[in-house]
């Protein structure tokens, strides 16, 4: 069987995640947990998860933690979720903003879906990207200084961590090709990437972008606050 959670607003839906897997390990207290992510990912795991039982329960609950980004992976799973559907066990198909095809075919196939969309906050969006310019400019103090304004004015670290890795994921692709066509991004992005770019080494933004990466790693290990991490990634800059 499948449970699927979609959506912008990663935190709730992260949330839900654990609620469902609360509530399906007291009525299955023998069940095996299995997480699997894009780190651990093998589709011969997953093909063994499906057809496989459990020593002490036959049924398993898998998670499919952010997968579907990889055209690869969400292939492969796209091709098996009849299989996912007919078995014993649980998967819970969870990722965040992806497109209406995907999202059509697992509800196809899923037990329940749900969708977290985060509110849209039209005043808020300029204050937040605006951050960006101190990050492309690589302004430590100023940038210091703006994390902490937003931070106070109540905005999630979760949000202003997204910002920080388009704003990274942008200037590393503007530093990979020649050109805004071959970029894929808009004029003002590009041109604002560009400029970013030239003031970090292309080593300097794989370490930043891995930084970020490993940083929801850890929140979602309960390794660390976000906030906190983020401040401290700041100040290394």
């Amino acid at each position: 069987m499948i449970y699927f959670l979609h959506g912008t607003d990663i935190h709730k839906s992260r949330k839900k995640m654990h609620e469902i897997l609360q509530n399906l390990s007291t009525k299955r207290p023998n069940s095996e947990i299995f997480k699997i992510t894009t780190e651990n990912w093998s589709e011969s795991q997953l093909d063994e998860l499906i057809k496989s039982q459990g020593l002490f329960d036959q049924k398993y609950i898998i998670v499919l933690d952010f997968l579907l980004s990889n055209k690869e992976i969400k292939e492969y799973i796209l091709n098996r979720l009849k299989e996912m559907q007919d078995v014993e066990h649980w998967f819970l198909i969870l990722d965040g903003e992806i497109d209406q095809p995907t999202i059509k075919k697992i509800e196809k196939t899923s037990y329940k879906t749900q969708e977290f969309e985060i509110a849209e906050k039209k005043k808020e969006a300029p204050i937040i990207f605006s951050i960006t310019d101190k990050l492309l400019a690589r302004d430590k103090k100023r940038l210091w200084i703006s994390y902490i304004d937003l931070i106070n004015q109540g905005i999630p670290a979760e949000e202003i961590h997204g910002i920080f890795f388009w704003a990274v994921k942008n200037m590393l692709i503007v530093s990979r090709v020649g050109s805004q066509k071959e970029s894929g991004l808009a004029p003002f992005s590009y041109s604002k990437a560009l400029s970013g770019g030239r003031n970090y080494k292309s080593e300097e933004l794989q370490k930043m972008s891995s930084d970020l990466v490993e940083m929801t790693h850890k929140v979602r290990q309960g390794e660390g606050e976000l906030e906190v991490m983020m401040e401290k990634w700041i100040l290394e800059k």
